[in-house]
């Protein structure tokens, strides 16, 4: 089976939609807000219409430069993955270049900050640069494409590669030379130590004579410190 990836209009076609409910939020409910608090009919005048447009074109502004950062970067680009063959053909200016999945070195998803409440459930509120995102691809002969979601809004969906990582950042603007620390979703966290662990680790080259005085002497110690000095003596004495 073989999905192919070009050029759509779907990302555009959400941002029209998202400005349309706030302009129509502003449009409809304002007046009955108005009205209820003021008891009076809200009049438009030239000066709101100025307003709104002003609003409007400020907060997509962000969502513009990044359209426009993906489109350039993408207008002539498109690739096809072949799940029965397990390649991917990517086309860039005409050319057309045939790879594996073992020619992968590094897969990375770069979403903005509001897909992280799946990890964190930060809770934060989705804005119009929400649904950008890209996929950093970079293969054994050096090679790297950042096929973005303007090709396919495939940035939500399974990763296409395993052992993809992902990198949440507030602006998704393409970064080149982006080499912070990615996040792999199915790698399980870390427990970290506890302070009693942390003294058994910093104890375990002591001697019985140096733990017995720690020992002896508890109430100079921090309470952790005394019970990772009576595990240590006490698997000392089972040995």
């Amino acid at each position: 089976m073989k999905k192919h990836y070009e050029i759509h209009n779907k990302l555009l076609k959400r941002l029209i939609f998202d400005n349309l409910k706030v302009i129509g939020f502003i449009v409809i409910l304002l007046p009955f807000y108005y009205k209820w608090r003021n008891g009076t009919e809200f009049v438009y005048e030239e000066i709101w219409i100025w307003l709104l447009a002003g609003f409007i074109l400020i907060t997509n502004i962000p969502a513009i430069l990044i359209y426009l950062n993906y489109y350039l970067e993408n207008k002539n680009t498109e690739f096809t993955l072949d799940y029965n063959e397990e390649k991917i053909l990517i086309t860039q200016n005409g050319i057309q270049k045939e790879y594996s999945k073992h020619d992968i070195t590094k897969s990375t998803y770069h979403l903005g900050i509001y897909y992280k409440n799946a990890i964190d459930r930060g809770g934060r509120i989705p804005m119009l640069i929400s649904d950008f995102g890209y996929w950093d691809l970079q293969f054994k002969n050096g090679d790297r494409y950042y096929l973005t979601n303007i090709l396919h809004d495939f940035l939500l969906e399974i990763p296409k590669v395993p052992k993809t990582k992902y990198r949440f950042r507030f602006y998704p603007y393409i970064s080149k030379n982006d080499n912070k620390q990615t996040i792999d979703l199915n790698e399980k966290p870390k427990k970290e130590k506890s302070l009693t662990e942390t003294f058994i680790e910093k104890f375990k080259t002591k001697n019985e004579k140096q733990l017995l005085e720690i020992l002896d002497n508890r109430k100079s110690y921090q309470e952790e410190a005394v019970k990772a000095a009576e595990i240590l003596m006490r698997n000392k004495n089972v040995g």
